[in-house]
């Protein structure tokens, strides 16, 4: 047996760079094998309230406790190895190898493996790169969207979602949902019809005051048309500026990714400056 003082500095060292290590390296295994599991149920704790309750507060308080858990695991793994500071035999993991081995799979195998798997099935981080959906999204806003939302349950009118496009099937775009199949879709001198019903749309902006005619554009005059079955109609609520199912058509239900949730940052390219009072509202926020 060896007798080897563990050294403060280094389990404090190893404990940021992998939750639990510094623990394993004073001698503490299953211990560091625990704190690193709480660590993902705090993690699936975040995402859990993002996407099912998506109270600001709820989520400001995970974050919080996930950096004081972080902080205190830190700590106590500094506490641990100056408990073991005199004199500590090594035992059969307390090799360098074993520590490389904790390391690599913890972060290059289960930590991707387990944001990917959230990233597929539950939520996912866009950026706005332009104006067609102002002011509803600005162009710098950053979202989140629930992807898993429309396993379970079908698109509804008003829903701002995430989709792949007929014509451009490998890029994503963001629109609003509008007709829903066996809606018949019209616009008649910019105002929407769904049914024959005039939607009132509080939202959405024309930049433009001309009125273009259904011979020079489909903009302003469109349809009426009768959304297919399995098929999506969006359009983008920067009216006069938006590319949209006007212009190239409807959208297959497949390619629904999902439904924008909140708004993580914002940043005004133009002016320089983060958009503070952007942050952290969710869609439902924004739109009203």
């Amino acid at each position: 047996m060896i007798d080897k003082p563990r050294k403060w500095w280094l389990a404090g060292l190893l404990s940021t760079i992998t939750i639990g290590l510094g623990h394993i390296y004073s001698g503490q295994l299953r211990k560091g094998i625990i704190l690193y599991l709480i660590q993902g149920l705090i993690f699936a704790l975040f995402f859990l309230f993002l996407v099912h309750y998506p109270n600001i507060f709820l989520i400001i308080a995970t974050i919080i406790l996930g950096f004081t858990y972080f902080i205190s695991v830190i700590i106590d793994a500094i506490r641990s190895a100056k408990q073991n500071s005199g004199s500590y035999f090594l035992k059969k993991y307390n090799r360098w190898y074993v520590y490389l081995v904790i390391v690599l799979l913890a972060n290059f195998l289960i930590q991707p493996y387990a944001e990917t798997f959230i990233k597929e099935n539950a939520v996912k981080a866009y950026k706005i790169a332009s104006g067609a959906m102002s002011p509803t999204l600005l162009g710098g806003d950053r979202i989140l969207i629930n992807r898993h939302i429309y396993q379970t349950s079908e698109p509804q009118k008003g829903d701002i979602i995430v989709f792949s496009p007929p014509h451009e099937p490998s890029k994503d775009f963001v629109k609003r949902l509008v007709g829903t199949e066996g809606d018949v879709v019209e616009i008649k001198n910019k105002q929407l019809f769904i049914n024959g019903i005039t939607q009132i749309e509080n939202y959405i902006i024309n930049i433009d005051n001309r009125i273009l005619s259904a011979d020079i554009n489909s903009r302003d005059n469109f349809g009426p048309v009768t959304v297919p079955d399995n098929h999506l109609f969006f359009l983008g609520d920067n009216r006069d500026n938006s590319y949209d199912s006007r212009f190239w058509g409807f959208v297959n239900r497949d390619k629904a990714k999902g439904k924008v949730i909140y708004l993580y940052w914002s940043w005004d390219g133009d002016k320089g400056k983060v958009r503070w009072n952007r942050i952290g509202k969710s869609i439902d926020q924004v739109t009203n």
